[in-house]
Parts: C-alpha cells; structure tokens; sequence
C-alpha cells in the first residue's frame, strides 16, 4: 500500500509524487485516503482467509490495515515508519514477485503503479491488481472501485485457472499537468486479472467527433441550466471545453465553481467548496466526465 497516495486531491494537489508535494499535502491538512479504501478491499477478501497466505510490507504499507480487517499476514521487508518513499513501494514489489506471489494486490494510483512496473517488469508469473485510492488514474490496471478490487481479487484466487490480460500502465507529469500541459506517457504492461466489467478503462483522448459531441453538451446546458445555480465543474479536458463553448476559460486539473455564466471560483479544495455550498438554499451540481474511449459527461446534485 502507497500510504500517501490520493494524499493531494482534496487539498487542490494534483498528485503526490515527490516528497515535497506530500508535506505541502499535509501543511494543507491532508489526511491518508490509501487506508481506509484499502481495508474496503481486504474485508472482502477476508472472507477467504482461510484459503489465503496473504504477504505484506510492515506498518503502513500493508501490515497495519491488513490486520485492522481480520487478517493474518506475513509480514516482509522494513521501513522507516513516516518516511516511506517510491523506492520502498519498488523494492516490495521486487522481493513479492521473488516469492512467487500469485497475485500483487496494491492501493495507490498511476504513480503506485509505474513503480510496480519498473520494480518486476511485463511478467507472465505474477498478476497485478490495483486499489483505486490515487489522484492520477490513467492506467488499466485498477478496479473501479475498492470494494470491486477485493470481489475481482477473490473471483481470481478461488478460481483454478483464472483469466488474465495484459493492461496499459500510464502514468503523466505532475509539473507540466499543474501547468496545464497533458504529457502522458504509455510505461509498459502488467498482467491483471480478465475481469473487464470490474476494470477501469485506460484514458483515451476521446473519438473523432469530439467536437460535436462537446457543443452538444453545451447546448444542453445552455438549454437546461439555471442561472441561480452554482455549478462545480470538474477536472479534465471534457469539462474544460464544455467551459470554452460559454467563453469561458476552465483550469485544467482543478475544480472550478460557475455562477451565472461565470467562474466565481478557480481550483478549489474540499474545504473552499464547502465554504460555497454551505448557506444556499438551492441545491448546487456537480459537472463531471467519465474517464474511458467515449466522451460522457454527468450533472449530479450535491446537497447544500
């Protein structure tokens, strides 16, 4: 388990690779979001424990949330408690695929999973399988959801010849994504489970009518919205030209509040959102758009 990723999100960081981001996360107020996702994961396969012989890092890189969720591990290796770093992520990875494990259950997000990548390679001996809990998720080698990842982790360990495939691990740089620069890059391939219906998709740059398919969505909420409203426009290039269509200039990874046609706000955090929505008597919505190969977006209500 990386026990500093997703660190960033709610703190208006665009990732915590780097041991300068993460103590910016944690001067902001950020807490840890890797354990409590990663025990959703582990209580579901703690009801194959029995079956099982799980393997982990000390304290919280795996030992600590994997007895939290009733299960036994053997614990390997050494940290420093604190201070754990991405050589310490390469290095379990490293001494995990040494002892044959069947399958590499990991909690972090696209950085998590490059480092895996560098640390055993494309290897046909051992399956990846990733947590979601990061801030960046390009990468195929994740289920959509924790609770996912622990029935996709089970349907494989019980299984006497499970299906796998081979899985994009991506990854972007931090630095030029803050600036508004996308510069994703294609790292290898893990071999995961073959459960398509419980995986993410790897983020694709969209399909060859884009453009219509964008004025199309600004067409509807030109039509449909209401002026009184504030909406929270989420991160990524969708909602970023929907923005464009209204003349409006979207920050690219960051949250944007709109108001009357207008940016009221820019690259909030969880705590400047709350700030906006506490107090309205109306209901605000929330303008996202769905990673994978088409162009999707969804208008949900958050309650004041």
């Amino acid at each position: 388990m990386n026990p500093v990723a997703g660190m960033g999100g709610r703190v208006g960081l665009k990732g915590t690779d780097g041991a300068s981001v993460v103590a910016e996360a944690r001067l902001l107020g950020a807490t840890p979001e890797s354990p409590k996702k990663a025990f959703e994961a582990l209580k579901v396969i703690s009801k194959i424990k029995n079956k099982i012989e799980l393997l982990t890092y000390p304290g919280e890189m795996g030992e600590d949330v994997a007895r939290n969720s009733g299960l036994v591990p053997r614990v390997i290796g050494s940290i420093v408690r604190g201070q754990t770093s991405s050589e310490d992520t390469r290095r379990a990875s490293g001494e995990l695929k040494d002892l044959g494990v069947d399958l590499l259950l990991f909690a972090g997000g696209d950085g998590t999973a490059r480092d895996i990548y560098r640390a055993t390679g494309h290897t046909k001996e051992m399956t990846v399988l990733g947590i979601p809990t990061g801030v960046k998720m390009h990468s195929a080698v994740f289920a959509l959801n924790p609770r996912t990842a622990g029935e996709v982790a089970v349907s494989f360990l019980s299984a006497v010849h499970p299906n796998v495939t081979d899985a994009e691990v991506m990854d972007i740089d931090e630095n030029s994504f803050r600036r508004g620069i996308i510069t994703a890059r294609l790292f290898g391939y893990l071999q995961i489970p073959e459960e398509r219906r419980f995986m993410q998709s790897v983020k694709s740059g969209g399909i060859q009518t884009e453009k219509q398919v964008i004025q199309g969505i600004a067409a509807d909420l030109r039509q449909n919205g209401e002026k009184d409203c504030v909406y929270f426009y989420g991160p990524g290039t969708t909602t970023r030209d929907i923005l464009a269509e209204f003349g409006l200039e979207k920050t690219l990874l960051g949250v944007d509040v709109v108001l009357g046609n207008q940016i009221i706000a820019r690259d909030v955090n969880e705590q400047e959102l709350n700030r906006l929505i506490d107090g309205r008597k109306k209901e605000s919505k929330i303008v996202v758009s769905v990673i994978g190969s088409k162009v999707i977006y969804s208008v949900g209500e958050t309650s004041s």
